[in-house]
């Protein structure tokens, strides 16, 4: 009974830490593996973790800033003091798959420098040895300006 006991209680601790990606999504999902992907960058601020949900390219490229404060600022120019990231739900398809790839919306909700933040990232997907990979990320689709 008293290991019954731990045993629950452990996994209740588990469940409510923060290092856990808050996405809502089937483990094993594209959307799951984006999810993760953003979080290691901007919560756990893991770049190894980032560069293991990538393809090998992608990492490449990550590598290249150094670090996850100069991917977040440079790459992708969306800092953030704190930060939700969850799947954007708002438009008719959560996801656009074919096949081995597919492309996922996400959303970004925080802070930055005390002023409310709203960004939307389109992820570029592709599924490698039965993993989802992250391929690449578009800008936000309804910004004005876009960096070629």
């Amino acid at each position: 009974m008293q290991k019954f006991f731990v045993l629950i209680v452990s996994l209740l601790l588990l469940s409510c830490s923060e290092d856990a990606p808050k996405v809502n999504a089937d483990l094993g999902s594209p959307e799951f593996a984006a999810g993760e992907f953003f979080h290691s960058l901007y919560t756990t601020k893991d770049l190894e973790r980032a560069k293991a949900l990538s393809t090998e390219s992608y990492a490449r490229i990550l590598d290249a800033y150094g670090n996850t404060r100069g991917v977040v600022r440079t790459l992708y120019n969306m800092s953030f003091d704190e930060v939700n990231i969850s799947i954007d739900r708002t438009g008719k398809n959560l996801r656009e798959q074919y096949g081995n790839h597919a492309e996922i919306t996400m959303l970004f909700e925080g802070k930055s420098n005390g002023n409310k933040k709203i960004e939307l990232r389109i992820v570029k997907m592709v599924k490698e040895d039965g993993r989802w990979l992250v391929e690449g990320v578009k800008p936000n689709p309804y910004s004005r300006t876009e960096v070629l």
